[in-house]
């Protein structure tokens, strides 16, 4: 059955705090550091979010190294540093600053007058307040109809397919997850745990499955210089 992330929200509340879904205890810094793994080239990077609360607020730091070689010839990187502020559930702020493969694309988000406004290199762009930016760092980012680009800052109606629990293996290790299914201009998954941490997730590039994969075991906030090497 498909229903919007919207939905699938309401139905998380109403089960209550046992909820598959239910949010990561806080913590005074949360960092998940995935693997990227291409079905050709193998491990391309890694993407890594950084996750700061404080009280009802969260600033979520992103940092993102990818780089496709063949016999030590780099074809294809890309360098990204993304910081979303977030109170009380909603995106107050967004900011991106991506080197694709050599091109600058800076992106800008604020919320301001019941909208969310955008800075985008295609322009000025005036989201709904409910949207939220393609950056899975947790399952209330689902919680929405409307997602923005991470990348580019383009905004485009979303449909969230709550798949249920399943069996997936990643890195040898076998897991119960929560699978949900995101579906714009292009298909991703999202699998989640019974704490609410996002163990894994792909999306569709030029055709080819691309994997963002949990490291374990999660770092902790001593690690935090390391992840920013």
């Amino acid at each position: 059955m498909v229903r919007s992330a919207a939905t699938v929200a309401l139905s998380v509340l109403a089960l209550g705090a046992g909820a598959v879904l239910a949010r990561p205890a806080a913590a005074a810094s949360q960092i998940y550091l995935y693997e990227v793994e291409h079905p050709t080239y193998g491990n391309i990077g890694t993407y890594t979010n950084i996750v700061e609360r404080s009280g009802d607020d969260v600033e979520v730091r992103t940092k993102i190294h990818i780089a496709v070689k063949i016999l030590g010839i780099r074809l294809f990187h890309q360098d990204a540093e993304r910081t979303e502020k977030w109170a009380k559930g909603r995106l107050v702020s967004f900011q991106s600053d991506t080197d694709d493969n050599g091109k600058k694309i800076d992106v800008d988000g604020k919320a301001e007058d019941g909208r969310f406004v955008i800075h985008a290199p295609s322009g000025q762009i005036a989201a709904p307040p409910q949207v939220h930016p393609s950056n899975p760092w947790a399952p209330q980012v689902l919680y929405t109809d409307m997602m923005m680009s991470s990348k580019t800052g383009q905004v485009l109606p979303v449909v969230v397919t709550d798949k249920g629990d399943m069996s997936k293996t990643f890195d040898g290790h076998a897991m119960q997850l929560h699978e949900f299914t995101v579906d714009s201009d292009k298909h991703q998954i999202v699998w989640v745990d019974d704490r609410g941490v996002v163990e894994a997730f792909q999306t569709e590039e030029r055709g080819a499955k691309i994997n963002f994969v949990l490291k374990h075991p999660l770092q902790t906030a001593s690690d935090h210089h390391a992840a920013d090497q």
